[in-house]
């Protein structure tokens, strides 16, 4: 087996929960070697070092072992490789508490960087990007220290103190400083099969940072939590075959035109509870032309799934699994033309709540966009595809829910089915008949619902709660079928 063919098994094997939760560079061991004549850099080295005395166009090897707060910012087209148990580690590790009362206590402890972003009411504390480890395991930061509990801690800006509840012993505390791994303006970097883990990365930037770049390929990583994204992309980013997960914030953000995101398994991100409607969960592009989505198994993050937002335009959402995210699976918001095809989704939007947000897919404010040759299974309670309106306006623009096609689709239902085109603007304004009015279109979809279901849900316009009689009437679905089971 070579090297290629044994990163896709290692990938698929991944997404099916065939392997463990390890990174792809050391499920696959020995197939996993740097190229030959590669500037070797051990653990203790100084890759920004090295860096620095190579040219542009140079290869390293990153070999085995941890390498600790190694920032580093590549010149053009150099090439980073993982030996195959290359760890990149953003902490620096803590000793020396003492017990003060009930609690453990570290001084001189002077933070560098300051709160950034939103957070759930329930996570007051998210955008602080230093975040404390004990023996791998993150524990959430608390505004007081009578908050103070096993599995907090309490910084104290004014005394440059740390208290723990937790004795830490012979444990190792790390504490999560630097704040990145990789970033720079550099283009044509190449980085690959290594482990990434701990970087102290601030909201909307991650612990590899493309966003300023062209042209960056980042293939075959794990990249874990790490407190805010795991990966920020920019203009011609490629990110394939990584492991992206329990990142604090998000498992890849960015913008630009070109991005393509691919095989990658995205997973378990938004661990410290940034706001939802901000941005949070699995991946989120803005700002962006010819943005492909492919092949990737998107699940268990706390936010959407797959997310482009703001002026996002030719973009391809296709082959992927999505499943379980807490918000929407498929979202593309604000923005222009899109093809969302031959994707699975399943029990997307289970932590969402009111009015038709949080869907397996949604089409907000955006056109042009095609639906179609995609697998549903629904939630109770849930919707399928909804095309949303809310008179979105943008420094005078106003965008619009229009020339969007449904079609194709297979749809499993487990509670009452729910679909269609909803709009929430007052009489007189421009767009409040755009979806119907607006050429868009249901058609050809199978709506596959339990005998015991409820009242059904569809919705077109400011008409809710239709039946699927009166969805036809609508014009909807005339070649579409209704399949009790």
């Amino acid at each position: 087996m070579n090297g290629a063919s044994g990163r896709a098994v290692v990938t698929w094997a991944l997404a099916l929960g065939l392997l463990p939760a390890i990174s792809a560079a050391s499920a696959e061991g020995d197939l996993s070697r740097c190229p030959a004549g590669a500037i070797a850099v051990a653990p203790g080295q100084s890759i920004q070092d090295a860096v620095d005395a190579a040219k542009p166009g140079a290869t390293f090897c990153l070999k085995n072992g941890i390498h600790r707060l190694q920032p580093t910012r590549p010149k053009p087209s150099q090439r980073f490789y993982g030996e195959g148990q290359a760890v990149l580690n953003g902490s620096r590790i803590l000793r020396g508490f003492e017990r003060e009362g009930s609690y453990w206590v570290l001084g001189g402890q002077v933070a560098r960087s300051r709160r950034q972003g939103y957070c759930m009411k329930t996570s007051p504390a998210c955008g602080f990007p230093e975040t404390l480890f004990i023996d791998n395991e993150p524990l959430t930061r608390v505004m007081r220290k009578n908050e103070l509990a096993p599995g907090r801690f309490f910084w104290d800006l004014v005394a440059a103190k740390l208290y723990l509840a937790d004795d830490p012993g012979s444990r190792t505390v790390e504490l999560a400083v630097a704040a990145f791994a990789f970033a720079g303006g550099a283009s044509n970097v190449v980085i690959s099969d290594v482990l990434l883990e701990k970087f102290a990365s601030p909201a909307q930037r991650g612990a590899i940072d493309a966003q300023d770049g062209v042209g960056w390929i980042i293939e075959n990583c794990e990249v874990r939590w790490n407190s805010s994204a795991g990966i920020s992309v920019g203009r011609d980013t490629v990110v394939r075959d990584c492991y992206i997960h329990h990142n604090g914030q998000i498992g890849i953000t960015g913008a630009g035109d070109g991005i393509r995101i691919e095989g990658n398994r995205i997973s378990n991100n938004n661990t410290r509870g940034f706001s939802i409607g901000w941005e949070a969960g699995g991946a989120k592009i803005s700002l962006a032309d010819g943005v492909l989505f492919r092949a990737n198994h998107v699940h268990d993050n706390r936010g959407p799934g797959l997310w482009c937002d703001g002026d996002c335009r030719n973009v391809v959402y296709e082959d992927n699994v999505v499943e379980r995210n807490a918000d929407a699976g498929i979202y593309h918001e604000i923005s222009f033309g899109a093809v969302i095809r031959n994707n699975i989704l399943r029990h997307n939007g289970e932590g969402s709540d009111g009015w038709f947000w949080g869907d397996d897919i949604i089409v907000a404010a955006s056109e042009g966009v095609e639906i179609h040759n995609n697998r549903l299974t629904v939630s109770a309670g849930r919707c399928a595809i909804m095309l949303i309106d809310q008179g979105r306006d943008d420094n005078g623009r106003l965008y619009k829910t229009r020339s969007n096609r449904v079609y194709d689709n297979d749809i499993t239902f487990e509670g009452a089915p729910c679909a269609g085109g909803a709009s929430d603007v007052e009489p007189g304004h421009e767009n409040f008949s755009i979806i119907s009015d607006g050429q868009n279109s249901f058609d050809r979809n199978v709506y596959r619902i339990p005998r015991t279901a409820g009242a059904h849900r569809f919705v077109w316009g400011h008409d809710q709660g239709l039946d699927w009689d009166a969805l036809r009437r609508a014009g909807l679905e005339l070649n579409g079928r209704l399949i009790l089971y």
